[in-house]
């Protein structure tokens, strides 16, 4: 049995909204870091919450 396939659009519930941000967040950053490494390159992120705080990630590469 598969997965529900989602509608992707915005969450009208503000404090739903706040949720989601909040798991997926870490989520994202995770991923971003391991791009970073894998390819080896610099990466920088920046995500602003649905209450405008910024969330910013700095993934850097090795200079060899």
């Amino acid at each position: 049995m598969g997965r529900v396939k989602l509608s992707i659009k915005r969450l009208e519930n503000t404090s739903r909204r706040q949720i989601t941000y909040s798991k997926r967040r870490t989520g994202i950053v995770k991923k971003a870091k391991e791009l970073s490494i894998l390819c080896d390159i610099d990466i920088l992120l920046i995500m602003f919450s649905p209450t405008g705080k910024p969330t910013l990630c700095l993934g850097e590469h090795r200079h060899d």
